[in-house]
Protein backbone atom coordinates (compact mmCIF):
# COMPACT_ATOMS: atom_id res chain seq x y z
CA UNK A 1 0.00 0.00 0.00
CA UNK A 2 2.85 2.41 0.86
CA UNK A 3 4.33 1.77 -2.57
CA UNK A 4 1.09 2.79 -4.27
CA UNK A 5 0.72 5.89 -2.10
CA UNK A 6 4.29 6.93 -2.86
CA UNK A 7 3.79 6.48 -6.60
CA UNK A 8 0.49 8.34 -6.46
CA UNK A 9 2.11 11.31 -4.73
CA UNK A 10 4.90 11.51 -7.28
CA UNK A 11 2.45 11.33 -10.17
CA UNK A 12 0.26 13.96 -8.56
CA UNK A 13 3.17 16.36 -8.10
CA UNK A 14 4.50 15.86 -11.64
CA UNK A 15 1.20 17.18 -13.00
CA UNK A 16 2.16 20.60 -11.68
CA UNK A 17 5.41 20.73 -13.66
CA UNK A 18 3.88 21.29 -17.13
CA UNK A 19 1.02 23.26 -15.57
CA UNK A 20 3.36 25.79 -13.96
CA UNK A 21 5.66 26.01 -16.99
CA UNK A 22 2.75 26.65 -19.36
CA UNK A 23 1.09 29.02 -16.89
CA UNK A 24 4.19 31.24 -16.72
CA UNK A 25 4.43 31.67 -20.50
CA UNK A 26 0.67 32.14 -20.85
CA UNK A 27 0.71 34.81 -18.17
CA UNK A 28 3.28 36.73 -20.21
CA UNK A 29 1.28 36.40 -23.43
CA UNK A 30 -0.34 39.66 -24.60
CA UNK A 31 -3.63 40.19 -26.42
CA UNK A 32 -2.85 39.54 -30.07
CA UNK A 33 -4.29 39.01 -33.54
CA UNK A 34 -7.92 37.81 -33.49
CA UNK A 35 -8.11 38.07 -29.69
CA UNK A 36 -9.34 41.61 -30.22
CA UNK A 37 -11.97 40.43 -32.73
CA UNK A 38 -13.39 37.74 -30.47
CA UNK A 39 -13.27 39.93 -27.37
CA UNK A 40 -15.56 42.38 -29.16
CA UNK A 41 -17.99 39.59 -30.15
CA UNK A 42 -18.69 38.84 -26.51
CA UNK A 43 -20.91 35.96 -25.45
CA UNK A 44 -24.14 36.99 -27.16
CA UNK A 45 -25.77 33.91 -28.73
CA UNK A 46 -27.22 35.87 -31.69
CA UNK A 47 -23.75 37.26 -32.47
CA UNK A 48 -22.23 33.78 -32.43
CA UNK A 49 -25.02 32.36 -34.56
CA UNK A 50 -24.46 35.14 -37.07
CA UNK A 51 -20.75 34.30 -37.10
CA UNK A 52 -21.63 30.62 -37.58
CA UNK A 53 -23.90 31.34 -40.52
CA UNK A 54 -21.59 33.88 -42.14
CA UNK A 55 -18.01 32.78 -41.50
CA UNK A 56 -17.04 29.77 -39.36
CA UNK A 57 -18.45 26.41 -38.31
CA UNK A 58 -16.27 26.26 -35.20
CA UNK A 59 -19.11 27.22 -32.90
CA UNK A 60 -17.71 25.46 -29.80
CA UNK A 61 -14.16 26.78 -30.07
CA UNK A 62 -15.35 30.30 -30.90
CA UNK A 63 -17.50 30.36 -27.77
CA UNK A 64 -14.56 29.19 -25.66
CA UNK A 65 -12.45 32.05 -27.00
CA UNK A 66 -15.01 34.73 -26.18
CA UNK A 67 -15.77 33.26 -22.75
CA UNK A 68 -12.11 33.32 -21.72
CA UNK A 69 -11.39 36.73 -23.23
CA UNK A 70 -14.48 38.36 -21.73
CA UNK A 71 -13.24 37.71 -18.20
CA UNK A 72 -10.41 40.24 -18.66
CA UNK A 73 -8.42 38.10 -16.24
CA UNK A 74 -4.90 37.13 -17.22
CA UNK A 75 -4.78 34.85 -14.18
CA UNK A 76 -7.91 32.94 -15.19
CA UNK A 77 -6.87 32.72 -18.84
CA UNK A 78 -3.46 31.34 -17.91
CA UNK A 79 -4.90 28.87 -15.41
CA UNK A 80 -7.52 27.49 -17.82
CA UNK A 81 -5.17 27.03 -20.79
CA UNK A 82 -2.40 25.53 -18.66
CA UNK A 83 -4.92 23.16 -17.08
CA UNK A 84 -6.36 22.06 -20.44
CA UNK A 85 -2.93 21.18 -21.84
CA UNK A 86 -1.93 19.40 -18.62
CA UNK A 87 -5.13 17.32 -18.54
CA UNK A 88 -4.78 16.57 -22.26
CA UNK A 89 -1.27 15.17 -21.74
CA UNK A 90 -2.44 13.28 -18.65
CA UNK A 91 -5.22 11.62 -20.67
CA UNK A 92 -2.81 10.82 -23.52
CA UNK A 93 -0.59 9.10 -20.96
CA UNK A 94 -3.58 7.16 -19.61
CA UNK A 95 -4.56 6.17 -23.16
CA UNK A 96 -1.09 4.72 -23.70
CA UNK A 97 -1.50 2.72 -20.48
CA UNK A 98 -4.99 1.41 -21.19
CA UNK A 99 -3.87 -2.09 -22.24
CA UNK A 100 -0.95 -2.50 -19.84
CA UNK A 101 -0.69 -3.51 -16.22
CA UNK A 102 0.05 -1.01 -13.46
CA UNK A 103 2.79 1.35 -14.68
CA UNK A 104 4.90 2.36 -11.72
CA UNK A 105 6.82 4.77 -13.96
CA UNK A 106 3.70 6.59 -15.10
CA UNK A 107 5.15 9.96 -14.10
CA UNK A 108 8.20 9.41 -16.30
CA UNK A 109 5.92 8.64 -19.22
CA UNK A 110 3.90 11.80 -18.52
CA UNK A 111 6.96 14.07 -18.34
CA UNK A 112 8.56 12.49 -21.41
CA UNK A 113 5.37 13.13 -23.38
CA UNK A 114 5.30 16.74 -22.20
CA UNK A 115 8.87 17.40 -23.33
CA UNK A 116 8.28 15.57 -26.63
CA UNK A 117 5.01 17.47 -27.17
CA UNK A 118 6.77 20.80 -26.59
CA UNK A 119 9.80 20.33 -28.81
CA UNK A 120 7.88 18.69 -31.66
CA UNK A 121 4.91 21.07 -31.74
CA UNK A 122 4.72 22.69 -35.19
CA UNK A 123 3.38 25.97 -33.76
CA UNK A 124 3.20 26.07 -29.97
CA UNK A 125 2.82 29.86 -29.99
CA UNK A 126 -0.48 29.79 -31.87
CA UNK A 127 -1.78 26.38 -30.77
CA UNK A 128 -1.28 26.88 -27.02
CA UNK A 129 -0.48 30.44 -25.99
CA UNK A 130 -2.78 32.44 -28.27
CA UNK A 131 -6.30 32.36 -26.78
CA UNK A 132 -8.19 32.14 -30.10
CA UNK A 133 -5.66 29.61 -31.42
CA UNK A 134 -6.02 27.55 -28.22
CA UNK A 135 -9.78 27.61 -28.69
CA UNK A 136 -9.48 26.36 -32.27
CA UNK A 137 -6.81 23.71 -31.69
CA UNK A 138 -5.87 22.99 -28.06
CA UNK A 139 -9.45 22.83 -26.75
CA UNK A 140 -10.74 20.86 -29.74
CA UNK A 141 -7.82 18.44 -29.44
CA UNK A 142 -8.68 18.05 -25.75
CA UNK A 143 -12.16 16.83 -26.73
CA UNK A 144 -10.64 14.44 -29.28
CA UNK A 145 -8.31 13.01 -26.62
CA UNK A 146 -11.14 12.77 -24.09
CA UNK A 147 -13.19 10.88 -26.70
CA UNK A 148 -10.40 8.37 -27.36
CA UNK A 149 -9.81 7.97 -23.62
CA UNK A 150 -13.51 7.24 -22.96
CA UNK A 151 -13.68 4.91 -25.97
CA UNK A 152 -10.61 2.98 -24.79
CA UNK A 153 -12.12 2.68 -21.32
CA UNK A 154 -15.29 1.25 -22.76
CA UNK A 155 -13.46 -1.16 -25.08
CA UNK A 156 -11.12 -2.37 -22.35
CA UNK A 157 -13.31 -2.28 -19.24
CA UNK A 158 -16.86 -1.73 -20.55
CA UNK A 159 -17.19 1.42 -18.50
CA UNK A 160 -17.19 5.15 -19.14
CA UNK A 161 -20.15 5.14 -21.53
CA UNK A 162 -21.62 8.28 -19.89
CA UNK A 163 -18.41 10.20 -20.45
CA UNK A 164 -18.17 8.87 -24.01
CA UNK A 165 -21.70 9.98 -24.88
CA UNK A 166 -21.13 13.38 -23.27
CA UNK A 167 -17.96 14.12 -25.22
CA UNK A 168 -18.95 12.60 -28.58
CA UNK A 169 -20.69 15.70 -29.94
CA UNK A 170 -17.81 17.98 -28.92
CA UNK A 171 -15.23 15.62 -30.45
CA UNK A 172 -17.23 15.77 -33.68
CA UNK A 173 -17.05 19.58 -33.50
CA UNK A 174 -13.23 19.54 -33.22
CA UNK A 175 -11.68 20.83 -36.44
CA UNK A 176 -11.68 19.98 -40.11
CA UNK A 177 -8.77 17.56 -40.29
CA UNK A 178 -9.57 15.59 -37.12
CA UNK A 179 -13.38 15.38 -37.01
CA UNK A 180 -13.68 12.89 -39.87
CA UNK A 181 -11.06 10.66 -38.24
CA UNK A 182 -13.03 10.66 -34.97
CA UNK A 183 -16.18 9.78 -36.95
CA UNK A 184 -14.40 7.00 -38.85
CA UNK A 185 -12.97 5.41 -35.68
CA UNK A 186 -16.31 5.71 -33.91
CA UNK A 187 -18.18 4.06 -36.80
CA UNK A 188 -15.69 1.20 -37.17
CA UNK A 189 -15.73 0.51 -33.43
CA UNK A 190 -19.54 0.60 -33.30
CA UNK A 191 -19.82 -1.88 -36.18
CA UNK A 192 -17.22 -4.17 -34.59
CA UNK A 193 -19.05 -4.30 -31.25
CA UNK A 194 -22.38 -4.84 -32.96
CA UNK A 195 -21.07 -7.73 -35.08
CA UNK A 196 -19.21 -9.34 -32.17
CA UNK A 197 -21.59 -8.73 -29.28
CA UNK A 198 -24.79 -7.30 -30.81
CA UNK A 199 -23.98 -4.20 -28.75
CA UNK A 200 -25.72 -1.13 -30.18
CA UNK A 201 -24.86 1.47 -27.55
CA UNK A 202 -21.78 2.78 -29.42
CA UNK A 203 -23.96 3.69 -32.38
CA UNK A 204 -25.47 6.41 -30.17
CA UNK A 205 -21.98 7.78 -29.65
CA UNK A 206 -21.38 7.64 -33.41
CA UNK A 207 -24.64 9.51 -34.02
CA UNK A 208 -23.55 12.29 -31.64
CA UNK A 209 -20.15 12.47 -33.39
CA UNK A 210 -21.95 12.67 -36.73
CA UNK A 211 -24.09 15.55 -35.48
CA UNK A 212 -21.00 17.41 -34.31
CA UNK A 213 -19.27 16.63 -37.61
CA UNK A 214 -22.25 18.02 -39.53
CA UNK A 215 -22.42 21.17 -37.39
CA UNK A 216 -18.76 21.85 -38.15
CA UNK A 217 -18.43 20.80 -41.79
CA UNK A 218 -21.81 21.86 -43.16
CA UNK A 219 -21.88 25.28 -41.55
CA UNK A 220 -23.27 27.92 -43.95
CA UNK A 221 -20.38 30.13 -42.85
CA UNK A 222 -17.89 27.63 -44.22
CA UNK A 223 -19.52 27.82 -47.64
CA UNK A 224 -19.54 31.63 -47.54
CA UNK A 225 -15.86 31.68 -46.66
CA UNK A 226 -15.09 29.10 -49.33
CA UNK A 227 -16.63 31.47 -51.88
CA UNK A 228 -13.63 33.74 -51.28
CA UNK A 229 -11.28 31.02 -52.54
CA UNK A 230 -12.92 30.55 -55.92
CA UNK A 231 -9.62 30.00 -57.69
CA UNK A 232 -8.86 26.94 -55.55
CA UNK A 233 -12.32 25.42 -55.71
CA UNK A 234 -12.41 25.81 -59.48
CA UNK A 235 -9.46 23.39 -59.74
CA UNK A 236 -10.16 19.82 -60.77
CA UNK A 237 -9.51 16.95 -58.33
CA UNK A 238 -6.35 16.08 -60.26
CA UNK A 239 -5.11 19.69 -60.02
CA UNK A 240 -5.88 19.83 -56.29
CA UNK A 241 -4.02 16.57 -55.79
CA UNK A 242 -0.98 17.84 -57.67
CA UNK A 243 -1.02 21.09 -55.69
CA UNK A 244 -1.13 19.11 -52.46
CA UNK A 245 1.65 16.70 -53.44
CA UNK A 246 3.93 19.37 -54.88
CA UNK A 247 3.46 22.16 -52.31
CA UNK A 248 1.29 21.41 -49.29
CA UNK A 249 2.59 17.94 -48.41
CA UNK A 250 6.30 18.92 -48.53
CA UNK A 251 5.46 21.95 -46.39
CA UNK A 252 3.50 19.82 -43.89
CA UNK A 253 6.29 17.24 -43.65
CA UNK A 254 8.86 19.98 -43.14
CA UNK A 255 6.90 21.05 -40.05
CA UNK A 256 5.99 17.59 -38.71
CA UNK A 257 8.96 15.41 -39.60
CA UNK A 258 10.33 15.64 -36.05
CA UNK A 259 7.23 14.27 -34.25
CA UNK A 260 6.80 11.70 -37.03
CA UNK A 261 10.46 10.66 -36.64
CA UNK A 262 10.11 10.42 -32.86
CA UNK A 263 7.01 8.26 -33.30
CA UNK A 264 8.83 5.95 -35.71
CA UNK A 265 11.96 5.78 -33.52
CA UNK A 266 9.90 4.81 -30.48
CA UNK A 267 8.14 2.23 -32.63
CA UNK A 268 11.52 0.48 -32.99
CA UNK A 269 11.30 -0.42 -29.29
CA UNK A 270 9.00 -3.25 -30.40
CA UNK A 271 11.70 -4.83 -32.61
CA UNK A 272 12.45 -8.45 -31.64
CA UNK A 273 9.52 -8.35 -29.22
CA UNK A 274 6.23 -10.15 -29.44
CA UNK A 275 3.85 -7.69 -31.04
CA UNK A 276 1.12 -6.56 -28.68
CA UNK A 277 -1.85 -4.17 -28.74
CA UNK A 278 0.41 -1.24 -27.95
CA UNK A 279 2.42 -1.85 -31.12
CA UNK A 280 -0.60 -1.92 -33.38
CA UNK A 281 -2.20 1.08 -31.70
CA UNK A 282 1.04 3.06 -31.90
CA UNK A 283 1.25 2.25 -35.60
CA UNK A 284 -2.45 3.08 -36.04
CA UNK A 285 -2.05 6.60 -34.67
CA UNK A 286 0.93 7.24 -36.93
CA UNK A 287 -1.31 6.32 -39.85
CA UNK A 288 -4.07 8.58 -38.47
CA UNK A 289 -1.58 11.44 -38.29
CA UNK A 290 -0.67 10.96 -41.93
CA UNK A 291 -4.34 10.71 -42.92
CA UNK A 292 -5.06 13.93 -41.03
CA UNK A 293 -2.34 15.62 -43.07
CA UNK A 294 -3.62 14.17 -46.36
CA UNK A 295 -7.14 15.45 -45.62
CA UNK A 296 -5.82 18.99 -46.10
CA UNK A 297 -5.95 18.28 -49.83
CA UNK A 298 -9.46 19.75 -49.67
CA UNK A 299 -8.38 22.98 -47.97
CA UNK A 300 -7.42 26.12 -49.92
CA UNK A 301 -4.99 27.19 -47.16
CA UNK A 302 -2.62 25.31 -44.90
CA UNK A 303 -1.46 27.37 -41.89
CA UNK A 304 1.13 25.70 -39.69
CA UNK A 305 -1.26 25.63 -36.73
CA UNK A 306 -3.56 23.33 -38.74
CA UNK A 307 -0.94 20.62 -38.20
CA UNK A 308 -1.96 20.36 -34.55
CA UNK A 309 -4.16 17.39 -35.52
CA UNK A 310 -1.42 15.23 -37.06
CA UNK A 311 0.89 16.26 -34.21
CA UNK A 312 -1.68 15.11 -31.65
CA UNK A 313 -1.96 11.66 -33.24
CA UNK A 314 1.85 11.28 -33.31
CA UNK A 315 2.00 12.12 -29.58
CA UNK A 316 -0.67 9.50 -28.81
CA UNK A 317 1.41 7.03 -30.84
CA UNK A 318 4.42 7.90 -28.70
CA UNK A 319 2.39 7.27 -25.54
CA UNK A 320 1.67 3.65 -26.52
CA UNK A 321 5.34 3.04 -27.31
CA UNK A 322 6.62 4.66 -24.10
CA UNK A 323 4.12 2.75 -21.97
CA UNK A 324 5.25 -0.55 -23.51
CA UNK A 325 8.91 0.31 -22.98
CA UNK A 326 8.50 1.26 -19.31
CA UNK A 327 6.45 -1.82 -18.46
CA UNK A 328 8.43 -4.36 -20.53
CA UNK A 329 11.75 -3.20 -19.02
CA UNK A 330 13.63 -4.36 -22.09
CA UNK A 331 17.17 -2.93 -21.91
CA UNK A 332 17.39 -1.98 -25.61
CA UNK A 333 13.95 -0.40 -25.56
CA UNK A 334 14.76 1.54 -22.38
CA UNK A 335 17.98 2.77 -23.95
CA UNK A 336 16.12 4.14 -26.97
CA UNK A 337 13.58 5.84 -24.73
CA UNK A 338 16.33 7.27 -22.53
CA UNK A 339 18.08 8.82 -25.53
CA UNK A 340 14.84 10.27 -26.95
CA UNK A 341 13.70 11.64 -23.57
CA UNK A 342 17.11 13.12 -22.76
CA UNK A 343 17.31 14.89 -26.12
CA UNK A 344 13.75 16.13 -25.61
CA UNK A 345 14.59 17.46 -22.14
CA UNK A 346 17.75 19.25 -23.30
CA UNK A 347 15.92 20.75 -26.27
CA UNK A 348 13.05 21.79 -24.02
CA UNK A 349 15.34 23.65 -21.62
CA UNK A 350 17.09 25.36 -24.54
CA UNK A 351 13.71 26.31 -26.04
CA UNK A 352 11.91 27.32 -22.85
CA UNK A 353 14.42 29.87 -21.61
CA UNK A 354 14.34 31.57 -25.01
CA UNK A 355 10.54 31.65 -25.05
CA UNK A 356 10.40 33.11 -21.53
CA UNK A 357 12.76 35.90 -22.60
CA UNK A 358 10.83 36.62 -25.80
CA UNK A 359 7.38 36.55 -24.23
CA UNK A 360 8.59 38.76 -21.39
CA UNK A 361 9.81 41.17 -24.08
CA UNK A 362 6.46 41.30 -25.90
CA UNK A 363 4.73 41.76 -22.54
CA UNK A 364 6.87 44.86 -21.97
CA UNK A 365 6.12 45.98 -25.54
CA UNK A 366 2.40 45.64 -24.77
CA UNK A 367 2.89 48.08 -21.89
CA UNK A 368 4.48 50.57 -24.29
CA UNK A 369 1.71 50.10 -26.86
CA UNK A 370 -0.95 50.67 -24.20
CA UNK A 371 0.86 53.81 -23.08
CA UNK A 372 0.75 55.18 -26.63
CA UNK A 373 -3.00 54.53 -26.92
CA UNK A 374 -3.86 55.92 -23.49
CA UNK A 375 -1.73 59.00 -24.19
CA UNK A 376 -3.84 59.61 -27.29
CA UNK A 377 -7.02 59.25 -25.24
CA UNK A 378 -5.81 61.79 -22.69
CA UNK A 379 -4.38 64.33 -25.13
CA UNK A 380 -6.93 63.74 -27.94
CA UNK A 381 -4.10 63.16 -30.41
CA UNK A 382 -5.05 61.45 -33.68
CA UNK A 383 -1.96 59.33 -34.37
CA UNK A 384 -3.94 56.16 -35.19
CA UNK A 385 -0.80 54.00 -35.05
CA UNK A 386 1.11 52.05 -32.44
CA UNK A 387 4.32 50.01 -32.77
CA UNK A 388 3.91 46.46 -34.00
CA UNK A 389 5.12 43.67 -31.76
CA UNK A 390 8.76 42.75 -32.25
CA UNK A 391 9.17 39.08 -31.42
CA UNK A 392 12.78 38.20 -30.50
CA UNK A 393 13.71 35.07 -32.43
CA UNK A 394 13.63 31.78 -30.56
CA UNK A 395 14.50 28.18 -31.39
CA UNK A 396 11.61 27.80 -33.84
CA UNK A 397 9.49 30.22 -35.84
CA UNK A 398 6.37 28.50 -34.48
CA UNK A 399 7.15 29.69 -30.95
CA UNK A 400 6.10 33.22 -31.84
CA UNK A 401 2.87 34.97 -30.98
CA UNK A 402 0.58 35.60 -33.95
CA UNK A 403 1.75 38.89 -35.46
CA UNK A 404 -1.39 39.51 -37.53
CA UNK A 405 -3.05 42.83 -36.67
CA UNK A 406 -6.69 43.86 -37.11
CA UNK A 407 -6.74 47.66 -37.01
CA UNK A 408 -10.52 47.99 -36.72
CA UNK A 409 -10.92 45.47 -33.91
CA UNK A 410 -7.99 46.96 -32.00
CA UNK A 411 -9.56 50.40 -32.16
CA UNK A 412 -12.90 49.06 -30.91
CA UNK A 413 -11.18 47.14 -28.11
CA UNK A 414 -9.70 50.38 -26.81
CA UNK A 415 -13.09 52.11 -27.28
CA UNK A 416 -11.80 54.41 -30.01
CA UNK A 417 -13.90 55.68 -32.89
CA UNK A 418 -11.11 54.96 -35.36
CA UNK A 419 -8.90 52.01 -36.38
CA UNK A 420 -5.52 51.60 -34.74
CA UNK A 421 -2.88 50.44 -37.20
CA UNK A 422 0.70 49.39 -36.50
CA UNK A 423 4.09 50.32 -37.88
CA UNK A 424 7.14 48.04 -37.81
CA UNK A 425 10.06 48.53 -35.41
CA UNK A 426 13.25 46.64 -36.18
CA UNK A 427 14.64 46.24 -32.67
CA UNK A 428 13.48 44.88 -29.33
CA UNK A 429 11.99 48.10 -27.96
CA UNK A 430 11.20 46.34 -24.68
CA UNK A 431 14.65 47.59 -23.60
CA UNK A 432 12.96 50.93 -22.90
CA UNK A 433 11.16 49.23 -20.00
CA UNK A 434 13.32 46.30 -18.92
CA UNK A 435 16.75 47.13 -20.34
CA UNK A 436 19.61 48.97 -18.64
CA UNK A 437 19.19 52.74 -18.64
CA UNK A 438 22.37 54.82 -18.94
CA UNK A 439 21.96 58.55 -18.24
CA UNK A 440 24.26 60.70 -20.39
CA UNK A 441 26.06 63.83 -19.20
CA UNK A 442 25.90 67.19 -21.00
CA UNK A 443 22.51 66.36 -22.55
CA UNK A 444 21.89 70.03 -23.37
CA UNK A 445 25.11 70.15 -25.35
CA UNK A 446 24.91 66.76 -27.06
CA UNK A 447 21.14 66.53 -27.46
CA UNK A 448 21.26 62.97 -26.04
CA UNK A 449 19.59 62.13 -22.73
CA UNK A 450 19.66 58.38 -22.14
CA UNK A 451 20.71 55.10 -23.65
CA UNK A 452 18.59 51.99 -23.16
CA UNK A 453 20.41 48.74 -23.83
CA UNK A 454 19.61 45.05 -23.48
CA UNK A 455 19.66 41.71 -25.25
CA UNK A 456 17.88 41.49 -28.58
CA UNK A 457 17.29 37.75 -28.13
CA UNK A 458 18.29 35.55 -25.21
CA UNK A 459 21.44 34.13 -26.77
CA UNK A 460 22.63 36.75 -29.24
CA UNK A 461 22.37 40.33 -30.36
CA UNK A 462 21.81 43.63 -28.58
CA UNK A 463 19.00 46.14 -28.93
CA UNK A 464 19.86 49.77 -28.23
CA UNK A 465 17.60 52.82 -28.03
CA UNK A 466 19.07 56.34 -27.75
CA UNK A 467 16.86 59.14 -26.46
CA UNK A 468 17.15 62.36 -28.46
CA UNK A 469 16.34 65.81 -27.15
CA UNK A 470 16.56 67.24 -30.66
CA UNK A 471 15.12 65.25 -33.56
CA UNK A 472 17.54 64.90 -36.44
CA UNK A 473 17.71 61.93 -38.79
CA UNK A 474 21.13 62.86 -40.24
CA UNK A 475 23.16 61.53 -37.33
CA UNK A 476 25.60 58.63 -37.67
CA UNK A 477 26.10 55.86 -35.12
CA UNK A 478 28.93 53.36 -34.90
CA UNK A 479 29.35 50.56 -32.38
CA UNK A 480 32.78 49.42 -31.24
CA UNK A 481 33.14 46.05 -29.50
CA UNK A 482 35.80 45.09 -26.96
CA UNK A 483 37.65 43.10 -29.61
CA UNK A 484 37.80 46.29 -31.76
CA UNK A 485 35.18 45.17 -34.25
CA UNK A 486 33.25 48.08 -35.76
CA UNK A 487 29.50 47.93 -36.49
CA UNK A 488 28.24 50.87 -38.53
CA UNK A 489 24.49 51.33 -38.13
CA UNK A 490 23.29 52.06 -41.65
CA UNK A 491 19.54 52.32 -41.11
CA UNK A 492 18.34 54.75 -38.45
CA UNK A 493 14.71 55.48 -37.72
CA UNK A 494 13.41 57.92 -35.14
CA UNK A 495 10.28 56.81 -33.29
CA UNK A 496 8.21 58.46 -30.60
CA UNK A 497 7.78 55.88 -27.85
CA UNK A 498 6.92 56.10 -24.19
CA UNK A 499 7.04 59.89 -24.30
CA UNK A 500 10.52 59.94 -25.85
CA UNK A 501 12.08 60.43 -29.27
CA UNK A 502 14.29 57.42 -29.84
CA UNK A 503 16.74 56.05 -32.35
CA UNK A 504 16.73 52.28 -32.07
CA UNK A 505 18.79 49.53 -33.69
CA UNK A 506 20.27 46.08 -33.18
CA UNK A 507 23.90 44.98 -33.05
CA UNK A 508 25.17 41.45 -33.67
CA UNK A 509 27.04 41.36 -30.38
CA UNK A 510 26.04 40.78 -26.78
CA UNK A 511 25.75 43.81 -24.44
CA UNK A 512 28.78 42.60 -22.47
CA UNK A 513 30.84 42.62 -25.68
CA UNK A 514 30.15 46.27 -26.54
CA UNK A 515 32.85 48.75 -25.61
CA UNK A 516 31.47 52.07 -26.83
CA UNK A 517 28.84 53.84 -28.93
CA UNK A 518 30.12 56.58 -31.22
CA UNK A 519 27.51 59.22 -32.03
CA UNK A 520 28.28 61.74 -34.79
CA UNK A 521 26.08 64.82 -35.09
CA UNK A 522 25.13 66.46 -38.42
CA UNK A 523 27.79 69.12 -37.69
CA UNK A 524 30.47 66.41 -37.67
CA UNK A 525 31.00 66.39 -33.91
CA UNK A 526 31.62 62.90 -32.55
CA UNK A 527 30.73 61.71 -29.07
CA UNK A 528 32.14 58.41 -27.82
CA UNK A 529 30.11 56.84 -25.04
CA UNK A 530 31.94 54.12 -23.13
CA UNK A 531 29.83 51.33 -21.72
CA UNK A 532 30.76 49.42 -18.60
CA UNK A 533 28.55 46.34 -18.92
Amino acid sequence: MNKYIKNFNIQYLTLFIPFILIFIVEYLTPMQSDDFVYYIKGNSLPVHLDHYFSWSGRFVSDYFSTLILSTDSQLLKSTVIAAILTVTLFLITKIGDCFTAFNERFYLQFLSLFFIYWITSPNVGQIVFWVVGAGNYLVTNFFVVLFFYALMQYINKTKGITLLLFVSFFAGCSNENTTWIVLLISLITSCYFFIREKNKVLFLSTLLVLIGFSVLIFSPGNFHRAALATEFYELSLLEKTWLFLSEKLPYALSKTWIPLLVSLVLLTTFINAKKCKNFYLSLLFIVLGLLSTISMIASPSFPTRALSGPHLFYIISCSFSISYTLTSKNIKSLSILFVVSTLALISFIFSYIQIIFSYNSVKAQEKIRNYEIHKELITNEQKNVIPAFYYPKTLRAGDSIDLYHDAGATGKYYKLSRPVDVYPIKYNYAVIVNGEKIALPDSKKTGLSNIFIGRDTFFKGTSIAIQLDNINDEVKITIKTKNNKIHEIKELNINSLYGMNLIGFTVQALPSEIDSIIYQSPQGEALSIRLNM
